[in-house]
């Protein structure tokens, strides 16, 4: 391990640990033994849930101590699997998300980094803390594939660096009254909707409205399928998929009056059975291990929670920019009030705020629905661009795409072009195509037809 990687970590993990562990340095004593199993310490307080809490955050402090221990014999991996112990058994502490994830960062392990803050969203760490050690200086250190050449598709439009989708699961009413903040800034989010909780069906007027949904659709939002009843999809087979995901889609098409593309689990939770039966019924999902097969930097992440402030939506922000993420904000109620039925909401004002940070970005970061977001980085994924010819004042062109099947979507081909160049244009078969420039010696085409000679002239 490089010497100064290795005092780094000892020196941020003195300043984050040193505290927090004199004061609790009592429940432990000063070490454990080699043959501590820390599951096995938590037997026999299963009958009452204070002392088994109370118990489990003992026994995760003391594994939070064993990967102190670990990293002064310079056992990474022995850290790693201690800190992993201790979220899983008492997740609600901040301090081993927080060294797992500065170990990972500093390491290099980007993926694992990421994977760790989506693992603390999910519960109710201080969120504000573990982002906090997310600095740029580690980020720069860790190599990050950059398009290359004279001639390239572009991963989002118009060549921007990043991409986000808010999501706010679950159809909460106060989700329509946030819409006009979205509608502000020229912006639209997906909501998926659990058929079976829509308050015309129960009388629960915590839930939307199919009429809300309806017009919220015909505003341009993406209303998704997240099941008939919210159950855990883990436990089905068969038939029950039949109302659990396609009967609920066929509810919320009639109701809404449009398609609907795109299918989020309930918890999140799912087996390969279930996410075969959902994407015949539907062109999208919300599974990482899918998404990842059109665009292996995406972040599914939770944005909310009391410990979830504004300065750490936008930092995500900032994050996905610098290290070109498709950022999936999975949301759930937007209010001032935090209620036990809402997971996490979040403030209009902090929505605001980021949307408000968001757009003074906008050249940099894109904003869309789910669906229109993963439409574009599939049919990406799918294509390739050939330079048929290149001259000083102008390039030709072709897009190919995978199959027969036209585009969906318009795909932005970048090229590089004399710096100093103000005028372009485009054109395919006749037809002008849009054109602008991009960066400082980059043109951007947005191309509509595939096998169609492109040619740009500058």
């Amino acid at each position: 391990m490089n010497k100064n990687l290795f005092w780094s970590l000892i020196t941020f993990i003195a300043v984050i640990f040193l505290g927090g562990f004199l004061a609790l340095g009592w429940f432990w004593g000063h070490s454990t033994a080699e043959n501590y199993n820390p599951y096995k310490d938590l037997k026999g307080y299963e009958g009452s849930r204070h002392a088994y809490m109370v118990k489990s955050a003992e026994v995760s402090v003391k594994m939070a101590d064993e990967a102190i221990e670990a990293l002064k014999n310079r056992n990474i991996k022995e850290a790693i699997k201690d800190c992993k112990i201790a979220i899983d058994i008492f997740p609600i502490d901040a301090k081993p998300y927080i060294l797992l994830t500065k170990l990972y960062l500093m390491t290099g392990q980007e993926g694992k980094m990421f994977e760790t803050l989506i693992l603390a969203g999910r519960s109710y760490p201080n969120f504000n803390n573990i982002i906090d050690v997310v600095d740029d200086a580690d980020l720069d250190r860790i190599p990050l594939e950059q398009p290359q050449g004279d001639i390239f598709l572009a991963t989002f439009p118009g060549n921007k660096r990043s991409a986000i989708s808010y999501m706010f699961d679950d159809g909460e009413a106060d989700v329509y009254t946030a819409l006009p903040i979205f509608e502000k800034y020229g912006y639209r989010a997906t909501i998926p909707v659990v058929a079976g909780f829509v308050a015309d069906n129960n009388g629960d007027s915590f839930w939307g409205s199919w009429a809300q949904w309806k017009d919220a659709a015909r505003r341009g939002f993406e209303i998704a399928n997240h099941s008939m009843y919210h159950r855990d999809e883990k436990n089905m087979h068969g038939d029950d998929f039949d109302i659990a995901i396609d009967q609920a889609k066929e509810v919320i098409e009639q109701h809404i009056g449009v398609p609907v593309t795109s299918y989020v689990f309930p918890h999140d939770s799912y087996t390969d059975e279930a996410v075969l039966r959902a994407l015949k019924a539907h062109k999208a999902v919300r599974v990482s291990e899918f998404l990842d097969a059109v665009y292996n930097r995406t972040v599914d992440i939770v944005f909310g929670g009391p410990y979830f402030s504004l300065q750490s939506a936008n930092r995500l922000v900032d994050i996905g920019i610098k290290r070109r993420l498709w950022i999936i904000a999975k949301c759930h109620g937007v209010t001032k009030k935090r209620t036990m039925r809402s997971f996490k909401s979040i403030t209009p004002e902090l929505l605001e705020g980021n949307l408000a940070y968001i757009h003074s970005k906008s050249d940099e970061i894109w904003v869309d629905t789910f669906y229109h977001v993963f439409n574009y980085l599939q049919e990406r994924a799918q294509s390739t661009v050939e330079t048929k010819t290149f001259s000083i004042n102008s390039v030709d062109f072709i897009l190919h795409r995978a199959g027969t099947e036209k585009l969906s979507i318009p795909l932005t081909v970048v090229v590089k072009i004399p710096q100093g160049v103000n005028n372009i244009h485009a054109q395919e078969d006749g037809h002008q195509l849009k054109a602008f420039i991009c960066g400082p010696d980059q043109a951007c085409v947005d191309v509509n037809t595939p096998e169609q000679l492109v040619h740009l002239s500058y």
